[in-house]
């Protein structure tokens, strides 16, 4: 529902109505003896905090809208263009697929067609930064994931020749351009994500340039912290759904069931 608008402004929009929805109802729920959940965004939704703190260790700040950046880039449906002046994306994105094999092109280098054709066979991660205001018409296709599915299998076409379409392809796109004058055709085929700092990611980022450059042992620390706190909550997520699912499927006495 939220991630068939094509720009990340109607998201937004679409996201702080949905919060006035469930403020709404909240209220009238209190008002009755039904239990509800205190504090309900629609955030809460979409991500969980085992992945903003994976993304915190990667390097995408840690505000409300960052995190709102991050669940757009990851869960929509269409490929993200990232308005990215400072280079944020850039940063977290090169981060967070590098063990996935992230590729990095140029539409300006020749040759970047056959690299995107093969990271579209093998699912491999791809980036484009510092893309114009027009993009380059022979990934029009792609952008519009036009496939076909034949005995289960996604087939993609170049020219005369078919190739697979594995699902763990992904295509990011940044712009360091502030106000990009985009084409209709591009804000129809992409979600466009505004990644420009805000104040307070602002102050973050100045606040830890300063630390690295007065006291680096410091700020080495802290990314070794953060890093570790990640880590910790993602085992702690597994240990939890491990203890549901044996709770779910264990018969008998609990105590005669010495893995749990």
């Amino acid at each position: 529902f939220f991630f068939k608008q094509k720009t990340a402004y109607e998201i937004a929009q679409r996201l702080v109505g949905s919060e006035m929805c469930i403020r709404d109802r909240q209220k009238d729920l209190l008002e009755t003896t039904l239990n509800c959940t205190e504090n309900l965004t629609v955030q809460m939704r979409l991500t969980d905090e085992v992945e903003k703190s994976a993304w915190a260790s990667e390097g995408l700040p840690n505000d409300e809208l960052s995190i709102q950046n991050g669940i757009l880039t990851t869960r929509a449906v269409r490929f993200p263009y990232c308005i990215d002046p400072q280079m944020q994306a850039v940063r977290w994105i090169k981060v967070k697929e590098a063990s996935n094999g992230l590729d990095l092109l140029s539409f300006k280098k020749p040759g970047y067609s056959n690299k995107l054709l093969g990271a579209i066979q093998y699912g491999k991660p791809v980036l484009f930064e510092a893309v114009d205001e027009q993009l380059d018409p022979l990934i029009d296709p792609i952008l519009d994931k036009s496939y076909t599915i034949e005995a289960g299998q996604k087939l993609f076409r170049v020219g005369e020749q078919e190739i697979y379409w594995v699902d763990t392809f992904k295509l990011y796109m940044t712009t360091i351009i502030a106000n990009p004058k985009l084409t209709p055709e591009t804000m129809n085929r992409t979600i466009v994500i505004n990644f420009n700092v805000t104040m307070q990611g602002l102050k973050e980022q100045l606040l830890n340039e300063v630390v690295a450059f007065e006291r680096p042992e410091l700020e080495q620390e802290r990314k070794k912290l953060i890093s570790q706190t990640s880590e910790n909550k993602k085992k702690l997520k597994v240990q939890e759904d491990t203890l549901l699912k044996g709770l779910t499927n264990t018969t008998g006495p609990l105590f005669n069931n010495l893995q749990l």
